[in-house]
C-alpha cells in the first residue's frame, strides 16, 4: 500500500509540475507583436533584461497574431493592436491591470491609455503607435504647403501610394471618412471607392503593384516627391533621409481628424496570484522608457518607432532630430485611438 502512495503522488506531483510548465513554476510565455520592424531584437532585449531581475524564471517566446490567432492559448503575455480591444475583451482573452501597479503611467499619452479602457478598466499597458502619414522632400513646394491631400488634386504622380493592396485600400477609405465626418472611428457607408478618387490619382502608378517597404525604397530612389507611410519605414531611408520630413495630413477636404494606431502589451485572463505578479513585471519591462529607447536604435540606425511614452523621445530627438517630430505628433492632445479595423 505504500508504495501504491507513492507511486500516486510521484505521478500527482509530475501532473502538477506539467500542468505548471506553460502558465507557472519556472517559466512565462510571452508573444510579441509580430508586425515589428524586427521582433528578435526586441525579445532579445526583452531577456536580457528579464535575465538580470528574475534569473531562475525562463521565458518562453511564443508567436501570436491578434488579428487571425484567436485565443491565446498557453501564453501568458500577449501584445495586441486597440483596433481588436472589443474582441479580446468580450472574448475575455485579457484581464485588467491596475493603473497603480504601471511604472510611471503619467510618461503615456493619455489618448493611448483611454484607448484600452472600457468601463474604467484598463486592459493592457501602451507600447507602440503606427499611423498613415505624409512622409516627404521638404524641399517638395506642394507637400509642405498641402493640409489637405485634396490640396494636390491638380496633380499627378506626386505620391509613391500602394492604393491597390486590400489592406492598404481599406485603411486609406476609412482614413478618408474620419477626415471628411470628423469621427475617429467611423462606420463605413457605400461611398468606399469615391474616397480613393483623389489618391489613385496622385499615385505613382509604377509603384501601385509594391508592398510597403518597395514603396519607401522607390521614394528613396527618387521616384514622386513623398509617400504614405508608417513612421518605421523611415529607418529604410538612405538617400533623402536627411532631407525627408514626416507628418499627419487630412485625406479629405475637411481637417485632418488625428488618429493612431495603439499597440499594448497585457496579461492573459487565466494567469492568476504569483504568477500574475510576475506577469505585470514582465510588461512592465516590455513597455518601460529604457526599453523603448534602446529599441529605437539598432545597430546605430534609428527606427522611427512611434512610442507611446514621452521620456524615451528626450534622448532620441538629441540624436535624431526627426524624433523631436515624432514626439510633436504622438503628444498630439487632439489624438484618438484607432478602435475599428
Amino acid at each position: 500500500m505504500k508504495r501504491v502512495m507513492a507511486v500516486i503522488v510521484f505521478l500527482m506531483m509530475l501532473l502538477g509540475s506539467s500542468a505548471c510548465g506553460e502558465t507557472g513554476g519556472g517559466t512565462l510565455s510571452y508573444a510579441v507583436f509580430p508586425y515589428l520592424p524586427d521582433t528578435g531584437y526586441y525579445q532579445e532585449m526583452i531577456e536580457k533584461r528579464w535575465s538580470e531581475i528574475e534569473p531562475d524564471i525562463q521565458l518562453v517566446r511564443r508567436e501570436w497574431d491578434c488579428y487571425t490567432d484567436g485565443a491565446p492559448e498557453g501564453i501568458d503575455v500577449i501584445m495586441f493592436d486597440a483596433v481588436m480591444l472589443d474582441k479580446v475583451v468580450s472574448s475575455e482573452w485579457v484581464q485588467p491591470v491596475d493603473l497603480g501597479a504601471i511604472q510611471d503611467p503619467g510618461d503615456i499619452f493619455p489618448f493611448a491609455l483611454k484607448g484600452l479602457t472600457v468601463e474604467d478598466r484598463l486592459y493592457g499597458i501602451p507600447v507602440f503607435l503606427c499611423g498613415n502619414f505624409l512622409i516627404y522632400d521638404q524641399e517638395s513646394e506642394a507637400l509642405a504647403a498641402a493640409e489637405h491631400i485634396t490640396d494636390l488634386a491638380g496633380l499627378s504622380e506626386i505620391l509613391v501610394v500602394n492604393s491597390e493592396e486590400p489592406h492598404n485600400r481599406h485603411q486609406y477609405i476609412i482614413e478618408t471618412l474620419a477626415d471628411r465626418r470628423g469621427e475617429a472611428n467611423p462606420a463605413v457607408t457605400g461611398d468606399e471607392e469615391s474616397a480613393m478618387l483623389t489618391i489613385d490619382r496622385l499615385a505613382v502608378n509604377a509603384c501601385k503593384h509594391d508592398d510597403d517597404t518597395q514603396v519607401t525604397m522607390a521614394y528613396d530612389s527618387g521616384t514622386g516627391q513623398g509617400y504614405i507611410g508608417f513612421s518605421e519605414s523611415m529607418r529604410l531611408l538612405k538617400k533623402r533621409a536627411e532631407k525627408t520630413w514626416i507628418r499627419s495630413i487630412s485625406f479629405s477636404e475637411q481637417p485632418d481628424m488625428l488618429r493612431m494606431y495603439v499597440d499594448a502589451a497585457a496579461i492573459t485572463a487565466g494567469v492568476k496570484g504569483e504568477q500574475y505578479e510576475k506577469c505585470m513585471e514582465m510588461i512592465n519591462i516590455m513597455t518601460g522608457a529604457d526599453m523603448l529607447t534602446a529599441l529605437s536604435v539598432h545597430k546605430g540606425v534609428p527606427q522611427y518607432l512611434l512610442l507611446a511614452r514621452r521620456a524615451p523621445y528626450q534622448f532620441l530627438s538629441k540624436l535624431f532630430p526627426l524624433y523631436a517630430q515624432l514626439e510633436k505628433m504622438a503628444s498630439d492632445e487632439n489624438n484618438h485611438t484607432i478602435l475599428t479595423p
